[in-house]
């Protein structure tokens, strides 16, 4: 099953803030940097991805 642009933005979006989430919560450094590492490359995979709304 395939998404349209919009619902895969969403979903990059989605797991870029689990991530985030994840990163303020561990206490482990490494994990932490790992967490937030996934985060921005959700966000820039995002970014990416084209939407057209009309």
């Amino acid at each position: 099953m395939s998404r349209s642009a919009s619902e895969e933005r969403d979903y990059f979006l989605r797991r870029s803030a689990d991530h985030r989430d994840l990163a303020a919560r561990t206490a482990e450094a490494g994990n932490r940097v790992l967490h937030e590492r996934f985060a921005t490359l959700y966000t820039e995979r995002a970014a990416s991805v084209m939407v057209d709304d009309h």
